[in-house]
């Protein structure tokens, strides 16, 4: 059996079997938004609650841990109730970084991630203001990162100890603003668990490449951003609906883009149109499920 196979045993085993009072440093009721680990370093940022879509999830989960089975995947993400991740997709490889909300117990963890699956842990020790030092486990199996610096946190991918740095600066307030994030794209992926809106999020800040992903074609339309929203469709199963919005360098793009998206997507008049002179909204665009599984996933 593959290590990765042995790893994705050893987490069930242990979520089943964990005792659902174990906590992880810090013990405190006090939770960080896990979207504010994520950095300014992805072009692409994506946001799924397991409301919306525990398949995407479980496929997310797939690719970062490869060879995984499907139904083990579907397991782990069961306990998962929002991720967001940040993606850099180039030729040969998806470079991301994951942070998720969820219920991993210290015990499931600490069994998960042993020596005896694959798994080395470092200790990163951080001082929480008052000359007590506060250590986190960092865990690698020469090609994945990942920490879980409480029950209800992991991060998984590029750059955990920053992550868990920055876990660590909002937790104890280090920091005014222990987040690195852009506020543009925080304000537009933040999900409220107690009015939630139910749809999977997204935002592209070098759009060109997710553009060209997403239509097959090359569409230089001199943007800021790409961002949306996607939802199942109510009347298939098997199919999404997309939100788009465009916003523009420079309004003389605008009707170029306007015309080429509308026929990209197969879209009428009132499914395309200006919000203001440089902001775009494509709306109603359906996409099968397999399609966007591939395209969003590592």
């Amino acid at each position: 059996m593959k290590k990765h196979n042995i790893f994705a045993a050893a987490v069930l085993s242990a979520l089943l079997a964990a005792v659902s009072g174990c906590k992880s440093v810090p013990e405190s009721a006090v939770r960080v938004d896990p979207l504010l680990l994520l950095d300014n370093e992805s072009s692409f940022y994506l946001r799924i609650p397991s409301s919306a879509d525990e398949k995407l999830i479980s496929r997310v989960v797939q690719g970062a841990v490869k060879g995984i089975s499907e139904s083990d995947a579907r397991l782990i993400s069961s306990r998962i109730d929002v991720v967001y991740a940040g993606l850099n997709k180039k030729r040969t490889k998806t470079d991301y970084q994951i942070a998720a909300f969820c219920d991993f117990p210290k015990a499931a963890v600490s069994k998960a991630f042993s020596r005896k699956n694959g798994w080395t842990k470092d200790s990163l020790l951080l001082n929480d203001g008052d000359g007590n030092p506060v250590e986190y486990g960092i865990y690698s199996d020469g090609r994945i990162l990942a920490s879980f610096p409480e029950q209800m946190t992991a991060c998984v991918g590029r750059n955990v100890p920053s992550m868990v740095e920055t876990y660590h600066n909002a937790y104890y307030n280090l920091s005014p603003s222990a987040s690195v994030l852009d506020e543009n794209i925080y304000s537009w992926l933040c999900f409220d668990s107690e009015n939630p809106d139910g749809k999977i999020k997204y935002y592209a800040s070098k759009p060109q490449s997710f553009l060209t992903m997403l239509t097959g074609a090359v569409l230089n339309f001199n943007l800021v951003y790409v961002r949306g929203s996607i939802e199942s469709d109510p009347k298939r199963d098997d199919q999404f609906v997309m939100d788009f919005e465009f916003e523009f360098r420079d309004k003389k793009f605008v009707p170029v883009a306007r015309g080429s998206l509308a026929v990209a997507f197969g879209l009428t008049d009132s499914d395309v149109y200006l919000e203001t002179p440089t902001h775009l909204v494509v709306s109603n665009i359906k996409i099968s499920k397999e399609q966007l599984y591939n395209i969003l996933v590592l």
